[in-house]
């Protein structure tokens, strides 16, 4: 993952010296008056003297007469002048960002230094970390991302943490190069996609990024972490490119295929103006209620097609290795189905499903 720490975190001084002081200091030196100056400058006296109290600016014009005068660069006056504006700006920002500072510790602060996406700074420079990895150049212009959905949920999530995790999967998904979306793609990536569940998560993993990203979709897989409770999450991007963001959060390989195939669901099925986001809670909205069980449905489906369903309610575990590779899925897969519609209890079966983990952890 990239690293989106600030990049502009060199020395900056709490002053800011204007120009004119430089004008004062050329008068002092030279032996002249500010009266002679407006005189040579053809301006008048009270502006060279807001000049010099960095009242007035120093126009491209008034540059050019100070060059003929003092010797000294437009290039340098007009440099100067706009040093200065920057300094003035820095500090006006400054104040803003110490003002942030509550919203700005209402993040996830940890968990982004633990991913070094932002150092151990604290106070006006913790904000302004925090609007680098957002994009953003002030905290009145965060959009929650997730404000929206938060209404037609029974939200169980942290606001800021989901946000930061989906912003987390934004920047994963800009790493990766898509074709235009083409539906036609899309569901052929999908239908490919199953037959990947029998295959180790080394194999499968760069495979499926491979196909959807040839269709317009990325895919990314990102961590949770407290507050952030999701297991998936589907939004476009742009009007060519989707992105589907997984989790590992239930760590059952079986898990993560249905909540893949559930967010597909959603890229075919549910247009391009919504984001969707699994596992935070209830639907309350009847038409997202409706577009969910829809996405189940689909899931459900492409894993285990309807013709199969009489003979997978006859099933004994001894049945699901040989029925799985009859349908070409994971025994996992079966078992979890099994389980999910109660057909067997949910600790039988359990040792023909995987756990997942991120490279850097061990299953638990």
């Amino acid at each position: 993952m990239p690293n989106h720490m600030n990049p502009t975190r060199a020395f900056q001084p709490d002053y800011a010296s204007a120009p004119g002081a430089t004008v004062a200091d050329m008068l002092d030196q030279v032996g002249m008056t500010q009266m002679e100056l407006a005189q040579r400058l053809g301006v008048s006296p009270k502006h060279i003297n807001q000049v010099v109290k960095g009242v007035a600016s120093i126009s491209a014009e008034l540059a050019l007469g100070l060059e003929k005068v003092f010797g000294v660069s437009t290039a340098f006056w007009l440099n100067r002048q706009s040093l200065y504006r920057a300094d003035i700006a820095r500090q006006k920002e400054s104040r803003e960002l110490a003002s942030a500072l509550d919203w700005a510790k209402s993040f996830p602060v940890a968990e982004l230094r633990k991913r070094r996406l932002i150092s151990s700074s604290t106070g006006p420079d913790l904000v302004n970390e925090l609007l680098h990895f957002f994009a953003i150049a002030s905290p009145k212009l965060w959009s929650d991302p997730v404000a929206a959905y938060r209404k037609s949920q029974r939200f169980e999530s942290d606001e800021k943490a989901l946000a930061t995790w989906l912003r987390l999967g934004e920047i994963e998904a800009a790493a990766i190069e898509c074709a235009p979306f083409d539906n036609e793609r899309f569901h052929e990536a999908v239908r490919e996609a199953r037959g990947l569940t029998r295959l180790n998560p080394a194999e499968w993993e760069p495979a499926l990024i491979r196909i959807c990203a040839h269709a317009g979709v990325a895919v990314v897989i990102v961590d949770t972490f407290r507050g952030a409770r999701a297991n998936g999450a589907t939004r476009w991007l742009s009007p060519t490119k989707a992105l589907i963001q997984m989790s590992l959060r239930h760590r059952w390989e079986d898990i993560f295929w249905f909540s893949f195939f559930h967010e597909a669901a959603h890229v075919l099925l549910h247009g391009k103006k919504r984001i969707f986001i699994e596992g935070t809670g209830l639907p309350r909205d009847h038409s997202l209620q409706q577009w969910e069980e829809e996405a189940d449905r689909f899931a459900s489906r492409t894993l285990v097609p309807p013709e199969h369903d009489h003979e997978l309610r006859r099933l004994t575990l001894t049945d699901i290795p040989t029925f799985a590779e009859q349908i070409g899925v994971d025994p996992g897969i079966v078992v979890g189905r099994l389980q999910h519609e109660r057909l067997i209890p949910n600790q039988r079966g359990n040792e023909l499903r995987h756990r997942l983990a991120f490279a850097e952890q061990e299953p638990q």
